[in-house]
């Protein structure tokens, strides 16, 4: 029988051991999130009439350079599309920077838009589907 005083340190090793993996984990999982460290991402979408506006953006709590990707995947009544841009980037210090804006038909369309930043060999994604009109 175990006594009560060594189980319980037992107990908080066990614990101690699930938070730090936990945390081990989150901390990678954070680092390919839209949320992570000094630098965000985020696509903006806006529908006007039968045309679906995308804008991937960039925020940073510091002054950055760095490069980025997006994909646009899908379609609607009007035909598919694939659209791949990318380059490279600087965002100013507590200020959104646009990567560039893309248009694409909103008529029955559905898209799936990727946005991926790297700054310093750190890379942050963001992922959004975006719907069109029925």
């Amino acid at each position: 029988m175990v006594s009560s005083h060594r189980g319980i340190p037992l107990a908080a090793a066990i614990t101690l051991a699930g938070l730090v993996a936990a945390g081990a984990s989150n901390t990678v999982f954070n680092m390919d999130s839209p949320d992570a460290g000094p630098v965000r991402c985020e696509i903006q979408d806006k529908i006007q009439g039968d045309t679906v506006f995308l804008e991937p953006v960039v925020y940073s709590d510091k002054g950055v350079s760095g490069t980025y990707s997006v994909t646009v995947s899908g379609g609607g009544d009007g035909g598919a599309s694939n659209i791949r841009q990318g380059g490279e980037f600087s965002a100013t210090a507590g200020r959104s920077t646009s990567l560039g804006r893309m248009s694409v038909g909103a008529s029955g369309a559905s898209y799936n838009v990727k946005l991926k930043v790297t700054v310093a060999g750190t890379s942050v994604s963001c992922t959004k589907q975006v719907s069109g009109t029925f």
